[in-house]
């Protein structure tokens, strides 16, 4: 990562990049679908944008526990620390695998999470390029190969600053990100839209069309479920329809974005068949949300995507697009 902080030095108007090398220290084993290649690739690809972009690479400090207790329960982040320490091989779940530098993975996203949240509060913009994801993890629970909620804690950094902020959350993984969803689920001020296969037939079995908040939350998710082995056409159509459904709740500050390429067609989980031109389609979407409502201020999380050839193609042309409409404000 050395190599991408010097060649992408640090211009404060730029599309910002944050990641760590502490990110590729959570290994679980070959046979895991969340292993340090995926964020190597993805860095890889990286490597071979043009040095004129206008894209800034930081490598920020590791979180701090203490930090992380803006969103997880002091007792669960202890406990987790505990599992890595003693040589635990899982962590509350055979799906939440962990190896002994799990812990100093997680603090290392934190960090990354907590430097974009500052970059956002200063009008910029920026993706966290973390490892492990983050959309899962509850306030006192790991699930589905997640630990702590990376886009919780940027929400939470922000609102010790601005408490009135509100937020629009888009969730393109492929799976719904319950854990994220369901820490603000009666929240007025956070705008939660997910576009994810059936809960019928993929996990985490959540997000359900008729789920759409509580109490003073309530119309405050949009919850998109497709069939699985949608179409890339109908994977976009679909997105593309509701995305301006915040529009009847809320003018949101700060667009967040959880970024899960796992539909795209080459993904060894086979699910739906979502094309790279797709996803760019999305995110130039997301981008023009941004700068209409939000000032041009978006935040980007990677989350999940297991096709290493796939994140080393498409996740830099879509970090190039971004820094280009960033720069440009169109």
């Amino acid at each position: 990562m050395q190599e991408l902080t010097s060649r992408f030095p640090y211009r404060g108007n730029f599309f910002q990049i944050y990641s760590h090398p502490d990110c590729l220290l959570h290994e679980v084993g070959a046979d895991h679908p969340e292993t340090p290649d995926r964020l190597k690739s993805v860095l890889r690809g990286c490597a071979r944008l043009s040095p004129a972009l206008p894209i800034s690479w930081q490598t920020p400090p590791p979180a701090q526990v203490a930090e992380l207790e803006l969103v997880h329960d002091i007792g669960y982040l202890e406990r987790l620390r505990s599992a890595c320490q003693q040589g635990h091989s899982c962590f509350m779940s055979y799906d939440n695998q962990i190896g002994p530098q799990t812990f100093r993975a997680v603090l290392a996203a934190g960090g990354c999470a907590l430097a974009l949240a500052q970059t956002l509060l200063g009008q910029g913009a920026g993706f966290a390029l973390v490892r492990p994801p983050g959309h899962h993890a509850g306030r006192k629970r790991a699930e589905g190969f997640c630990y702590i909620n990376h886009t919780a804690l940027v929400i939470e950094a922000i609102r010790r600053q601005q408490p009135e902020a509100t937020f629009l959350v888009v969730d393109f993984d492929v799976h719904h990100g319950h854990g994220l969803n369901f820490l603000y689920y009666d929240d007025p001020g956070i705008f939660y839209y997910s576009l994810h296969g059936e809960p019928e037939h993929i996990y985490p079995n959540t997000g359900h069309r008729q789920e759409t908040g509580q109490g003073a939350g309530m119309g405050c998710t949009c919850n998109i479920t497709l069939p699985l082995d949608s179409s890339g056409d109908q994977w976009l159509q679909q997105f593309e329809d509701h995305l301006h459904s915040f529009e009847k709740k809320l003018r949101p500050d700060y667009l967040l974005v959880n970024a899960g390429f796992d539909a795209h067609k080459d993904d060894p989980f086979g699910v739906m068949h979502v094309e790279d031109r797709h996803f760019r389609a999305a995110v130039r979407g997301l981008y023009t949300v941004a700068r209409d409502y939000c000032r041009g201020r978006i935040g980007l999380f990677l989350e999940g995507g297991y096709s290493k050839g796939v994140l080393e193609r498409l996740l830099p042309t879509i970090i190039e697009d971004l820094a280009l409409a960033h720069l440009g404000g169109d």
